[in-house]
C-alpha cells in the first residue's frame, strides 16, 4: 500500500515534470534562435557605422538588418524577447509595459556625415497575431511644413527612438515618443513625435504639443535642432509626469535663427498634461524639477566654427 502510494507520488511529480519541460524547451529552443539571430545583426551592424567603407555597403547591410528584424519580429515568441544584446550596442529600442508596439531603430553614417535611419515597428495584435511595418528615413524628402503635418508611414522622419509613452487620446492610444537624429555635419536634431494607428496602418504625427499656454494650436511633433557639438535633454519623467527638455539659445546674437548655432541654455521647460494636449511651461520651484545639468556655455563656443 504504502510503495503504490509512493509509486503513484512519484509518478505524479514526474509527468508534472515532463509537462514542465514540454512547455519550456520550445521557449528554450526559440531564445537560443533569437540570441543567434542578435549575434548575426551584431556582426552586420558595425559595417554601416564604418568610415573605412562605402556608403553602398552601409546601406546594403543596414538593409539586410531590416530584412532579419522583419522576419523575427513576426513571429508571435519574439514578443517576450528582449533582445538584451541589442539594447547594448547602436540598435535603439522604445517599448512601453502597457504598450503593444516597440520600435526597433538604427542609422546608417554616410562618408558625407548624413544619418539616416532605418528601423521596424512591432504591432502586437489580438490572438498572439503580430504586424510587422518597415520603416524608412524620408528625411531628406520631407514636405515643407513636416512639423505640422500628420505623415503616413512612407514618410517616417527617421530617428532613433529611446523612449515611448502610450497616451489616450478619445478613443484612440497615441504613443508619445523622443527620439535622436544626428541629422548632419553641422547639427543634431532631437524629435518629439507621436504615433498612432487608423484602420490598421501606423500613422505619425498626433496634434499633442502646444508651444505655450497662449498658444492654442496643438501640433503633432516638435523639432529640436541644435550645434553638432551639444547635447540636449529630451525625456519624459515618471515622477511629475511630464516631458523635460532643455531650452535652446543661439550662441550669439547675430546667429539667431540659425539651429546651426543653437546650444542649451542651462534653462528647462516641460511638457505637462491639460486635457487632451500637452503644454509646454517653463520648469520653476513651483512646478516638479528636473534636476539641472549644468552647461558651460563658454566651453561650448570654442567648438562652433566662425
Amino acid at each position: 500500500m504504502s510503495l503504490n502510494f509512493d509509486l503513484h507520488k512519484n509518478l505524479g511529480s514526474t509527468l508534472r515534470l515532463l509537462g514542465i519541460l514540454i512547455v519550456l524547451l520550445p521557449h528554450s529552443g526559440m531564445a537560443q534562435e533569437f540570441q543567434h539571430i542578435e549575434d548575426e545583426i551584431l556582426k552586420i551592424n558595425q559595417i554601416p557605422l564604418r568610415k573605412d567603407t562605402t556608403d553602398e555597403a552601409k546601406f546594403k547591410a543596414a538593409q539586410e538588418i531590416q530584412d532579419i528584424l522583419l522576419q523575427t519580429l513576426v513571429e508571435p515568441e519574439s514578443w517576450d524577447y528582449s533582445f538584451e544584446s541589442l539594447r547594448y550596442s547602436t540598435i535603439a529600442i522604445a517599448e512601453h509595459p502597457k504598450a503593444d508596439v516597440r520600435l526597433f531603430t538604427y542609422n546608417v553614417i554616410s562618408n558625407d556625415g548624413k544619418f539616416t535611419h532605418y528601423g521596424v515597428l512591432q504591432h502586437k495584435k489580438r490572438r498572439k497575431k503580430i504586424n510587422v511595418y518597415p520603416l524608412w528615413d524620408s528625411a531628406q524628402a520631407l514636405p515643407e511644413n513636416y512639423q505640422e503635418a500628420g505623415l503616413t508611414n512612407d514618410q517616417w522622419i527617421g530617428a532613433l527612438y529611446y523612449q515611448m509613452v502610450p497616451f489616450k487620446h478619445n478613443r484612440n492610444t497615441v504613443y508619445m515618443l523622443m527620439g535622436f537624429d544626428g541629422h548632419n555635419i553641422h547639427s543634431n536634431r532631437s524629435i518629439l513625435d507621436a504615433l498612432y494607428f487608423e484602420d490598421g496602418e501606423p500613422l505619425w504625427g498626433y496634434e499633442l504639443y502646444r508651444s505655450s499656454e497662449e498658444d492654442p494650436t496643438p501640433e503633432p511633433r516638435e523639432v529640436f535642432e541644435y550645434h553638432k557639438s551639444a547635447q540636449l535633454l529630451l525625456r519624459y519623467q515618471e515622477q511629475g509626469q511630464h516631458i523635460v527638455v532643455e531650452n535652446l539659445i543661439p550662441s550669439e546674437p547675430k546667429y539667431k535663427g540659425n539651429p546651426y548655432y543653437y546650444i542649451p541654455s542651462g534653462d528647462y521647460y516641460a511638457y505637462f498634461q491639460e486635457g487632451k494636449t500637452w503644454v509646454k511651461k517653463l520648469l520653476t520651484d513651483d512646478l516638479p524639477f528636473a534636476p539641472k545639468v549644468k552647461v558651460d556655455v563658454d566651453e561650448i563656443k570654442k567648438d562652433i566654427p566662425r
